[in-house]
Formats: C-alpha cells, structure tokens, sequence
C-alpha cells in the first residue's frame, strides 16, 4: 500500500493504544480509575492545564518550524543526504524517547516533592536528573557510532548502502555523540515546569533552539554550505539553551526558596 499503507497503520496503532489505555484506567481500583461519567471541565484545573501546557505546546510547534528550516537546508544537498539524515534521525529517535524520559522524571518529581514540601529534595533531584541523562545520552549515544553500520543498513534498500552510511554517520559523530547535551537540556526544562515556571522555559527554549538555528542557517551555513556546518548547529543550539535554562532554573529556584523559608516541611 506504500505511503498510504505506513499512514494507516500509524493511524491505527495509535488508536488501538488509545482504547487500550483508556479501557485499562477504566478498570482501576484506586485514584487513578478514570469514570467517564464523571468527565466534565473543572474552571480552576483548566486554568492550570492551560498556564502549563499551553507554552509547552507552542514550544513543541516552533521546534517543528526550526527543523522544517534545517530540513529544507539538507533537502538542497542532494537525494543522498536526505536518505541518511532521515535513517539517522530515526535512530536518534529511540535516543530521544530516553532523553524526554528525563524531562518528565525531573517535573514529576521535583512537582511531587513541592507538593509534600519537601523542598530541600530540588536540587538533588535536578543533578540526579543530569547525571543520569548524561549517563544514558553518552552511553547510547555511543552504541549508535559503534554500530552505525549495520543500523543504518536497515533503511536502505539499495544494493550498495555504503554512501548513505558514510553520509549517515558524518551527522552521527557530530549529533549522536552530543545528544546527552539534549537532554540536559530537557532535563532543566522540566525542572523548571516542576518548580511552576513554564513561560520562561518556553521563551528560553524557543530563542536558544529556534533562534539560534535560524540564525545559524542564515550565516554560518548559508557562507559554508557543507554537512558539518550544518549539523553543528545542534549541538551549539543544545548547550547553549541548557546553559540559559540553568541560569533560569537557578534565579527561580532561589526566589522559591526564599518564599517558602519559613514554612516547616513534612515527614
């Protein structure tokens, strides 16, 4: 069925998750039971889910913007690099799928422990977060160099696959072996979401991600047309992003605590 064929079946996993969860949280026996008849829009959570998610959201969709920019730059560079960096990008899926793990363990926890006010476990969580990203990202990320050969084999159906490999991991060596920096900077994302703050990561993300990306492209890429060029524009969007998410996550962390100096924490 082709193109048609992998849409449908995209379509239909992801129905058939839908049902399975839903029907799954239907049969709990404990806070967690979803009933649907009690499904209505409380005014006071909406506001909550709307301050929250709503920045997340814009931020998500102005990522897409800066990777259709840096897509439409790989597509100018032949059929060939658009195969690999495609292969690549898949591989670095599953690397990111670990990376964002990070993210909602940092704002789930650091928001679990606000809420119990046990605040002098912020910061622990935070570096634990880091260090494991750092961790998985590195070690991961190194398993795809090492075995970029034959993962990049499996989306390539020509007879000889060695140009796309070659391509592949030229971006590899720049992306995958950086890709914890990715997750650092998800990591004080998520921080800073869990500490209530979701306006500044969105700002701070959308200028260090997107702006630097364009401003990248538009400069440095646009006098030195070349892969490498290219592709380091995600490693310097990456840590120069976390290195403002950092700075952020610190002002707001001492404002918190400064707040809540008085209050007695529970056991």
């Amino acid at each position: 069925m082709s193109v048609a064929g992998v849409a449908i079946a995209t379509v239909a996993s992801q129905i058939v998750s839908a049902v399975l969860t839903l029907g799954f949280l239907a049969r709990q026996n404990n806070c967690c039971r979803l009933r649907f008849r009690q499904l209505r829009i409380y005014p006071d959570r909406l506001k909550a889910i709307i301050r929250i998610g709503l920045p997340a959201g814009l931020q998500s969709s102005l990522f897409a913007i800066s990777n259709v920019l840096i897509q439409s730059s790989i597509n100018s560079l032949g059929t060939a690099v658009m195969e690999a960096n495609t292969a690549v990008g898949n591989l670095e899926g599953f690397l990111y799928i670990a990376m964002n793990a990070f993210y909602h363990s940092s704002l789930t926890f650091i928001g679990q422990n606000i809420g119990a006010r046990q605040y002098h476990r912020i910061r622990r969580i935070c570096l634990t977060c880091i260090l494991l990203v750092m961790a998985v990202g590195i070690t991961v990320g190194a398993f795809l160099l090492v075995f970029h050969e034959p993962l990049l084999s499996i989306y390539t159906s020509a007879d000889d696959p060695s140009e796309m490999i070659s391509l592949g991991f030229t971006r590899m060596i720049i992306t995958s072996s950086t890709y914890f920096a990715c997750g650092l900077m998800e990591v004080m994302t998520g921080s800073l979401r869990g500490l209530g703050s979701s306006l500044a990561p969105m700002l701070l993300s959308v200028f260090g991600v997107c702006g630097i990306r364009i401003l990248w492209i538009s400069t440095i890429f646009a006098a030195n047309r070349t892969l490498q060029s290219l592709y380091i524009a995600y490693p310097v969007s990456w840590i120069s992003t976390f290195l403002m998410l950092t700075a952020a996550f610190l002002v707001v962390y001492h404002q918190f605590m400064k707040k809540h100096a008085g209050e007695n924490e529970t056991v």
